[in-house]
């Protein structure tokens, strides 16, 4: 069985690294608790790798992250999941 590989695009990295720094700045214990479900979101793409909803781009998924205003935007590129953006409330992070 082949197993799926996770991959970050630069800009999802600073996307997710901006997103927990601006929850750090409300609430270090609510910034952990998001890092985590986060994480632990994406690690279940490596079994399941159609989670989410299709967006209009082939191939593109959007993963709601359960308890957090947080989307992460992913796709499958043969054996690895590349994580594109992350997305709170449904707008970009505006990355440095």
């Amino acid at each position: 069985m082949l197993t799926m590989k996770i991959s970050w695009r630069p800009r999802a990295a600073d996307d997710f690294e901006a997103l927990i720094t601006q929850s750090t700045a409300g609430h270090v214990a609510h910034a952990s608790r998001d890092k985590s479900l986060v994480e632990t979101r994406i690690q279940q793409l490596v079994r399941f790798d159609q989670l989410g909803r299709k967006t209009r781009r082939q191939g593109v998924r959007e993963l709601p992250v359960e308890g957090t205003p947080y989307v992460v935007v992913s796709k499958r590129h043969e054996g690895e999941i590349l994580i594109l953006r992350m997305f709170s409330n449904g707008s970009a992070v505006q990355s440095r």
